[in-house]
């Protein structure tokens, strides 16, 4: 249970004391009492409380010297103060928060007040407490990590580091028991200069260290005399009576334990354990770098006689980093491994999907790896590839996990196989065997484990390069298929061609054209490879199966699809795919003029799912594709069936035009000629320049490519344009076909749409703010300086009022009511909103529509917001039994206005003194008043719509000068009040 807050009361009436301490006792705080500021001040120097209960007038050292004091101690933690004062006036209530105070009650206080500010200020204390002790733990853990890594020695590291942390948290001894240090010997470091000398073999066995290294987690003791898992083996541990514990770990391997000790009982807390957590955290990093150095310093000779190695490992690094080709990268390596390091048997394995397949092989008798594969789950390189870490083995005959599956491998008594990995991926292994036991070491790991990893980026280059030559010769291939597709129009004869060339940019087997004309019999099927026997068998399914074109003509995106002879809705084609062994496909639709009218099949069987950049290219040449077989189907469409050409122009409502290579006008159906006013007995044979209508499509037909764009010939007339050029059967540009279609009906929809979105929009910004936005687009809401009038308007005791009401009562009857009121009664003066502000709101007058009124509108706007209050608050009254009241304030003066905020959300808002003087008025309003400053007096000019009373000068909080205020009167308008 937590320890009650404990409340210094500094108060000279002994009646007054009395109460505030049986209040405050009553509710359950630890209450100290002072009778005098000097009495306070001597309390401070013995116990920090956690908030002070202050007097203001107290003999001798008055409350606000003492704020003033207690403040500027920065050796003292955050402590609240709440002045209590008996004067009322706004002065002394600034006067003393200015000193410092967190707060002001006036008395007589009203207890509920009091008890909620108490609450309020002891959680803002806490929280600033917590905040420091964090800072604290983080400068703690700052100085523990220079210690860690100031030396890489370990006696110097942990002498001085024991004893910086012993300091830091204020132990009697600090020691780390190191058990995976040094694999010969257990190792003990203290910060005492007698550590214990009891065998270590017992306290990890019996004792504290040994049971937080067994269950891996930390162990707190807060007395010895009373837990019988604190070991005893010495004098000095009589005298320990609290004990935390934290074991070492890093990457799942236990490095030891860092034990604290103290003679308090109950010393150390949970909050030791979470920073000696940080600290062992830390410790592993620097154990690990010591634990190399001492490596390096023991392994001097052993380095010497290991540099011919290092020289061949980097040849073999350079030789791979020089190297793109997957094949030449495999056989070499292994050749290399095995003639500069002398391993028996040497093989490269690389994963492909869930196969292990043997690149390479060196060493053996039968060095050609001949295709071998095997599953992910079988023998020593799948158990490696599964786990991503290295395997030695010392006897395979003792090992089940032992497989033979390289050439010779049957003859081999140890292994050792080292992942070869990227971040994601477990690329494949590096074997190596040797016909004797326990053949290879610790040293032949590290080596082979360096070559892996440059091993993988190599490969990683490589399959970079290899994709982009890949997606090279895609690219020149689509290009040059591209370039024959767009030169001839003849009819699908050339399919055969077109498909046999797809399948080959891609690197499928097969590939097949599904295009589902009007008709069943204008369906067109196009297969590549050799013909197989059952290939009827899919002309004829797709003749009886005529559903299959809605599905297709659903289909929007690239699509893989598995597992095809184990659909049951494909049972006509199981032969089919069996003769051509089709298991997986990539479909890719072929859409012509917006819809889905077949698709491309690529079998993707054998290749596996297509990346990203492939699936965009597989689109492109299904465009290439519909495209040529759309032209195909005009140009004999215009070759061989001109008068049914003419009777669908006759027929057609949109216009249609036919123009030559040179421009000029070949042919106008009807609509043409009635709807973009062409003569044919005037414009035929000429320029299309020469009719009004045509002359904005010459650019669109200087690009000499097919393009669609949108042209408004006149006001309230669209029209999508589409321009496709008509060759011959010998590939003679004969002219272009240019569609009008009317698109007049769309644009109607998309300006109705236009006015749906204003709409919606204007419930959530004021209508000048809308109409702004959606008028300037990206140029609004540019940050500008202007000249404005600021309301801020605040309800009274709505702290309280959240105290006693239920939440859903507050928003819907009291809130929402208020809010629209005070928003009606803005917009009526053309004033916009600027924010909600829980119970409150700031309004603005000059942004962003400015009027030569704004001052005398502000006035009007306000009066009407408290009139509209006063009418709810007699519905409150009426029906909740409440009194709620609101104050005004309002300024004058610059800001600037505009979109303020980060690149994802912006508001449009505005910042200035302007703002903050409007505040503070409001805050000096009473319940019904309304508060207005000089400026905006000034402004006036004598115009004011309502009376005004001088209230005198004030000073404003967080200003220096006094502030001359004015009060509007609302009883009666000023006889100079002005409509508007």
């Amino acid at each position: 249970m937590p320890e009650p807050a404990h409340i210094l009361v500094v108060e000279d009436d002994p009646d007054i004391r009395r109460i505030f301490q049986a209040v405050l006792s009553r509710d359950g705080f630890r209450v100290s009492a002072a009778v005098s500021g000097e009495e306070a001040l001597s309390f401070l120097q013995l116990i920090t409380p956690d908030l002070i209960l202050l007097d203001l007038a107290l003999p001798g050292v008055d409350g606000a010297e003492v704020t003033r004091r207690i403040k500027a101690d920065r050796s003292k933690p955050f402590i609240p103060i709440i002045i209590v004062s008996a004067h009322a006036d706004l002065h002394t209530s600034v006067s003393n928060l200015d000193a410092g105070a967190d707060d002001v009650l006036v008395k007589p206080v009203d207890f509920n007040l009091l008890l909620a500010r108490v609450r309020a200020l002891l959680r803002l204390q806490r929280a600033q407490r917590s905040l420091q002790q964090e800072q604290r733990k983080t400068e703690l853990l700052l100085h523990l990590s220079r210690d860690l890594g100031s030396s890489i020695d370990l006696d110097v590291l942990l002498t001085g580091f024991l004893n910086h942390l012993a300091d830091a948290v204020g132990a009697i001894r600090a020691s780390i028991i190191l058990t995976g240090f040094d694999e010969e010997k257990l190792l003990l470091y203290s910060s005492s200069r007698h550590p214990a000398t009891a065998e270590l073999n017992d306290i990890l066995r019996y004792g504290v260290a040994g049971l937080a290294l067994r269950e891996r987690g930390p162990i707190l003791i807060t007395d010895t005399r009373l837990d019988s898992r604190w070991l005893v083996t010495s004098d000095i541990h009589n005298d320990v009576r609290s004990v935390a514990a934290m074991p070492i770990i890093r990457d799942n391997r236990a490095w030891g334990v860092i034990t604290l000790v103290h003679h308090t009982p109950g010393y150390f807390t949970a909050e030791h354990l979470e920073l000696l957590a940080s600290v062992a955290a830390q410790s592993a990093v620097a154990l690990e770098s010591a634990r190399l150095y001492r490596l390096s310093e023991q392994q001097k000779e052993l380095l010497a006689r290991r540099a011919e190695e290092l020289r061949r490992i980097n040849d073999i690094n350079r030789l791979l980093s020089e190297l793109m080709q997957m094949d030449q990268l495999g056989r070499l390596l292994v050749q290399m491994i095995h003639y500069q390091f002398g391993y028996p048997l040497v093989a490269l394995v690389i994963r492909q999907h869930d196969r292990l397949v043997v690149q390479a092989v060196a060493g053996a008798y039968r060095s050609e790896p001949n295709h071998i594969s095997f599953g992910i789950d079988q023998g020593v390189s799948g158990w490696v590839c599964r786990h991503r870490e290295p395997l030695r083995i010392d006897d395979l005959a003792q090992d089940v996990r032992f497989v033979p599956v390289l050439p010779d491998e049957d003859r081999m008594r140890s292994a050792l196989s080292v992942p070869v990995l990227l971040p994601r991926e477990a690329l494949g292994t590096i074997e190596v065997r040797s016909p004797h036991p326990a053949a290879f070491s610790a040293n032949d790991e590290a080596i082979l484990l360096a070559i892996a990893n440059q091993l993988a980026i190599a490969i990683g280059n490589a399959r970079l390069f290899e994709s982009e030559q890949r997606r090279i010769a895609q690219l020149s291939e689509i290009n040059r298929l591209s370039l024959a597709l767009t030169a001839q129009f003849a009819a699908p004869e050339n399919l055969h061609h077109t498909i046999e060339t797809v399948a080959h940019i891609f690197r499928v087997e097969q590939a097949a054209i599904l295009l589902f004309g009007s008709q069943p019999g204008d369906t067109v099927v196009a297969l590549s490879g050799m013909a197989a026997l059952h290939d009827a068998d899919l002309a004829k399914f797709v003749q009886q199966h005529p559903f299959l074109a809605a599905q297709v003509a659903a289909l929007q995106q690239p699509q893989h699809v598995e597992n095809l002879p184990e659909r049951a809705d494909l049972a006509p084609l199981q032969a089919f795919l069996a003769g051509r062994g089709v298991r997986d496909i990539l479909l890719v639709p072929l859409v012509v003029n917006g819809h889905t009218q077949g698709v491309l099949c690529l079998d993707t069987t054998k290749r596996g799912p297509f990346e990203k950049t492939e699936l965009e290219m597989a689109s492109t040449v299904a465009s290439l594709i519909v495209q040529i077989l759309e032209n195909a189907r005009l140009y004999r469409v215009v070759n061989d069936e001109r008068s049914t050409l003419d009777a669908v122009l006759r027929s057609a409502t949109d216009p249609i035009v036919l123009i030559d290579p040179d421009a000029r006008l070949l042919l106008a159906n009807p609509a043409a000629r009635e709807r973009l006013q062409i003569d044919p007995a005037l414009h035929h044979g000429q320029g299309v320049d020469a009719c009004p209508a045509l002359r904005s499509i010459i650019p669109l037909i200087e690009r000499n490519a097919p393009t669609t764009v949108e042209i408004e010939p006149q006001p309230n007339l669209h029209y999508s344009v589409s321009i496709a050029p008509v060759c011959s059967s010998d590939a003679k540009e004969l002219g272009r076909v240019v569609v009008f279609r009317d698109i007049s009906a769309i644009k109607q929809l998309e300006r109705q749409e236009r006015e749906r979105v204003r709409s919606v929009f204007r419930r959530y910004v004021s209508p000048q703010v809308a109409e702004r936005l959606l008028s300037a687009g990206s140029d609004f809401g540019a940050p500008t300086e202007r000249t404005v009038a600021v309301l801020f308007a605040d309800m009274r005791g709505f702290t309280t009022l959240t105290e006693q009401i239920d939440a859903r009562v507050l928003v819907e009857r009291i809130l929402n009511r208020y809010f629209t009121a005070m928003t009606d009664a803005l917009y009526a003066y053309d004033g916009t909103i600027d924010k909600f502000l829980g119970d409150g709101l700031i309004g603005v007058f000059g942004s962003p529509i400015t009027h030569p009124d704004d001052p005398q509108r502000v006035v009007l706007a306000a009066v009407a917001m408290q009139q509209a209050f006063a009418r709810l608050a007699k519905i409150w009254h009426d029906e909740l039994n409440l009194r709620i009241g609101m104050g005004i304030g309002i300024s004058y003066g610059s800001a600037v206005v505009g979109n303020i905020g980060s690149e994802q959300r912006q508001d449009y808002t505005l910042i200035g003194d302007v703002v903050n003087t409007a505040s503070r008025l409001c805050g000096i309003a009473q319940a019904g008043q309304i508060i207005i400053s000089s400026h905006l007096v000034n402004a006036l000019g004598g115009q004011s719509p309502y009376p005004l009373r001088e209230l005198g000068a004030t000073r404003l909080k967080g200003k220096q000068e006094e502030h001359l205020i004015y009060e509007v009167v609302i009883e009666q308008p000023a006889p100079i009040a002005q409509q508007v």
